[in-house]
């Protein structure tokens, strides 16, 4: 019940803040930049110029010499999509970006973030666009750099571009994977109220959200345009527990041991004079461990008596989050000729992550301690040193906000021969990371454990639990702030005749100043918040200014050209020029043939240039491949034992990072015989140099190369030929070598005609890589990493997605297929032979009806065969069993939803 009050009073407050938050929008507010937009207004007006991402000259003709996928919002709802980062999954072109499963494994990083990641080249280098302008990046300092897709307001959606092309020329300099444009409604009008239920047949991860939408005023007629957009979202958390295939951390079938070797009851190892641990770990309650969190492992402590922690049931998979967002706009059209516009936005993000208990490695539990386990060693032995979870303190949990607003003003329209549009932009992200249970204050609990009065061993009694309850902490441990405000204008016109038609000309500019900070509470400033190092606030800022140009010639009747170029003028990091070149032919009436060729530059971010290094922990748990001995080669009573790790980690920024650059080239054929059919296949390659990236897999994968990386113990002698045990690693970011990337993307949409039996549609979008390509500056070899899990993530072979669509009357109904293929897992098997990890495949079903033009239900069927995630070794996610980056954890999910419209 007090969880249903708080509930209540958080809904109670969103929407009164809603409230409020409209009527005080309606003043003066808000538009879209309609020259992002290619869409017509709804009084079908003659055929006028619009313009598509990837241009700034308007044109009739939307096929561009660029490859650009739309997706509709007819489309959205049919797939059941109800955020942007779930719709960035059913695009066939995104590998490896930012999801909820995987914000899990950033257990010291950059929790909430959700980001879009074009052919696998990077968050960075990707360019998010809403309504074709800016957002501030997450403001949490990171290894990623780019907009938290949970601020793009996903009920306002009309449509998304994906441009997958590099467009540095452009947008900027950071658009090297592509442009990723969602365009919100236009010129609304009337009213109307959505509510969205769902939820899991297994339990856990239900989802309701209500949106209301309103409009008035028409630009046309009245002059004048006035909407907005509210929507509420709120999604429960699923655990471990609740899905019966989530397996062990110890799978030896698949050779995947990364059971956690810090346990409750504590393993513990004789100490030596010195105070620093010696000999392998025991533990009291072996070999019948406390169960369910802890299980015997004899493979990975030979000659031992000794636990590991299965973490993977005691944790949550997918996170409780509440979002809230508003976007209003509005537009005057003050002449024929000019209309002025402005757009707010707020979105406010909240997430709430519960994973294991804290891990307690570095103090002794004194000999004297009234549970010291005299049963296991006997009386007048030394201290000992733990390795132990403090189960009774509770999951770690933080909670994790994320707000996001822009306020956009600007004017558009015709100056004589022109077409201009010019806008100001002020774009803010602020991350509050809160520490919320399961923390404590390191020099408290330190000095209450060495009394001996918490037991590592079991239940503590009064006083001990007493100790503990004052050592815990809730904290506001991270705030991050992060500001983009910006200045553009652009013009374009056509300029004299040629063969195919008039040429014509955009020229721009843009003025952009980038600033973030971070700043650590009191608590983890000193390093007081056991399980963190020490945070050191820091901020940067940056300014950017640039100019560009772009040309369209049609030189014949069916061909045309494109030429542009940007100059870019960093303050920190220097300047750059790029150009691109485009080419569309067609040889028929029924074939587009088309081309392109490009540069592109990455800036490091500022959180890459400026972020002060701090000691976290790693991602993963890894086996050290020079230690961890599984045999009795060495001696049962001397192994090393260096298994189930998860060693501190140095991360942060780096000062003398340099840019990442690029070139990117395209080359494909549009087919469309007839209106109904449309088809085509596009080639596209990348390259980087100076890639700019955090490693940590990597380390443990090839230790030896990477020992200038690694902090270790001294050795111990009774070990000949062992290293000292892995005390940390440096994952600070680093320009790591280059990266060559290429590929297909095939695209199919076919509409039967019209009949008695309804209307019949089936769409394919698919993306077939070729290569990508790495290699280390430091002696490393080339790796292919397509279709491999290599440098921590995976990018398939083959992924696509598959439509059919029906339609009779006023019922509707869809069966989507999202696929992706097989690949080679992270370790091998036992045997050193290659664990295949299978494909994955699932398929959502929706159907709709519409009673009346006002309206409308449609109920759907996620996962319709409530396909479980495949089994893979890899190590580098917290969440192990499975690749919780592309993968849906939730099973079988139904949902229904109810739009009704005021007219």
């Amino acid at each position: 019940m007090k969880h249903g009050r708080k509930e209540h009073q958080l809904r109670y407050k969103a929407l009164s803040w809603a409230v409020r938050s409209a009527i005080g929008a309606g003043v003066g507010l808000v538009a879209i930049n309609s020259s992002a937009l290619a869409q017509t207004s709804d009084q079908n007006p003659p055929v006028q110029k619009v313009e598509i991402t990837g241009s700034s000259i308007k044109r009739i003709d939307a096929e561009t010499a660029l490859p650009v996928q739309i997706i509709r919002r007819e489309d959205i709802d049919k797939s059941g999509v109800t955020t942007a980062a779930e719709l960035l999954s059913k695009i066939s072109a995104s590998a490896a970006g930012l999801t909820d499963g995987a914000s899990f494994s950033d257990i010291s990083g950059q929790r909430g973030f959700n980001g879009a990641n074009l052919r696998g080249i990077g968050v960075s280098s990707t360019l998010v666009l809403l309504n074709g302008r800016r957002l501030a990046n997450f403001a949490s300092p990171g290894g990623n750099a780019g907009v938290d897709l949970n601020s793009i307001p996903a009920a306002a959606i009309s449509r998304v571009e994906v441009l997958k092309d590099g467009a540095s020329a452009i947008y900027g300099t950071d658009a090297i994977g592509g442009v990723i444009n969602f365009i919100t409604r236009n010129d609304y009008q009337g009213a109307e109220i959505s509510a969205y239920y769902g939820d899991t047949q297994h339990g856990g991860a239900a989802k309701d959200i209500l949106t209301v939408s309103g409009g008035f005023g028409s630009l046309a007629s009245d002059k004048y345009n006035v909407m907005a957009v509210l929507d509420y979202q709120n999604t429960k958390s699923l655990r471990s527990t609740q899905r019966d295939w989530i397996g062990s951390a110890y799978q030896p079938d698949i050779n995947l041991d990364v059971g956690s070797s810090n346990t409750y009851p504590a393993n513990v190892r004789l100490t030596k004079p010195s105070g620093s641990a010696t000999g392998p770990r025991m533990n009291p309650s072996a070999p019948n461990c406390n169960p369910p969190a802890t299980v015997y492992a004899p493979g990975s402590f030979v000659g031992s008596k000794a636990c590991l922690y299965d973490y993977m049931h005691d944790t949550e998979i997918f996170p409780e989050s509440q979002r809230l967002s508003l976007l209003t706009r509005g537009q005057l059209a003050v002449s024929a000729d000019h209309t002025l516009f402005a757009e707010a936005l707020h979105s406010d993000t909240k997430t709430t992550y519960r994973i294991s208990p804290l891990t307690i490695t570095d103090l002794n539990y004194p000999l004297g301690g009234q549970y010291y386990p005299n049963a296991l060693i006997p009386t007048g032995q030394t201290p000992l040193r733990v390795s132990m979870r403090l189960t009774e303190a509770g999951p770690r949990t933080n909670e994790v906000e994320s707000k996001a607003d822009r306020l956009l003003l600007g004017a558009k329209g015709t100056s004589g021969d022109w077409d201009y549009d010019t806008a100001i932009n002020h774009s803010v992200n602020t991350v509050d990371d809160n520490y919320i249970n399961g923390y404590v204050k390191t020099s408290v609990f330190n000095s209450a454990f060495l009394s001996g009065k918490i037991n590592p061993f079991g239940p503590s009694g009064g006083d001990g639990l007493a100790l503990l309850n004052a050592a815990k902490i809730s904290d506001a441990a991270r705030h991050s702030r992060g500001t983009t405000d910006s200045a553009d204008i652009k013009a374009s016109r056509d300029l004299f005749a040629l063969a195919g038609g008039n040429a014509a000309v955009a020229l721009g500019a843009e003025y952009r100043r980038e600033k973030m900070t971070f700043t650590p509470s009191a608590l983890l400033a000193a390093g007081e918040i056991r399980g963190d190092g020490t945070a050191s606030a820091f901020s940067g800022d940056r300014t950017v200014k640039a100019v560009y140009a772009e040309f369209n010639f049609p030189i014949l009747k069916n061909l045309e050209t494109q030429l542009a170029v940007r100059h870019d003028s960093y303050d920190d990091v220097g300047s750059t020029t790029n150009p691109k070149v485009g080419l569309r032919w067609n040889p028929v009436k029924e074939v587009v043939v088309r081309a392109s060729y490009g540069t592109g530059f990455r800036a490091p971010s500022l959180s890459d240039l400026y972020g002060p290094p701090r000691l976290g922990q790693t991602n993963g748990i890894y086996n050290d491949a020079l230690g961890c001995i599984k045999t009795a080669a060495i001696d049962n009573t001397n192994n090393p034992d260096y298994c189930g790790l998860q060693p501190d980690k140095l991360q942060g920024g780096t000062a003398g990072l340099k840019p990442e650059k690029s070139k990117q080239f395209s080359a494909g054929m549009v087919f469309e015989p007839n209106r109904n059919l449309t088809a085509s296949l596009d080639y596209w390659r990348i390259e980087k140099t100076d890639v700019i990236v955090a490693p940590e897999g990597s380390y443990f994968d090839d230790p030896a190369r990477n020992a200038a990386y690694i902090v270790r113990d001294v050795p111990d002698p009774a070990l000949p030929g062992i290293p000292g045990r892995i005390l940390s690693i440096d994952s600070r970011l680093r320009n790591i070598g280059s990266l060559k990337t290429s590929g297909l993307d095939l695209s199919l949409d076919w509409r039967l005609p019209a009949s008695s039996w309804g209307k019949f549609g089936i769409t394919l979008n698919g993306t077939y890589v070729i290569d990508y390509k790495t290699q280390e500056n430091n002696g490393g070899s080339e790796i292919n990493g397509v279709g491999v899990f290599a440098n921590d993530q995976v990018v398939q072979r083959w992924r696509h997605t598959l439509t059919f669509d029906y339609e009779r009357g006023p019922w509707g109904a869809t069966l989507q297929q999202t696929f992706y293929q097989g690949y080679n897992d992270q370790a091998l098997l036992p045997d050193g032979s290659i664990h295949r990890v299978s494909s994955y495949s699932l398929w959502d079903l929706s159907s709709s009806f519409k009673w009346s033009e006002a309206l409308r239900l449609r109920v759907g069927i996620k996962n319709l065969f409530d396909t479980n995630p495949p089994r893979s070794n890899q190590v580098y996610s917290f969440l192990a069993g499975y690749d919780p980056n592309y993968t849906d954890p939730r099973g079988r999910y139904f949902y229904t939803s109810l739009n009704y419209a005021f007219k």
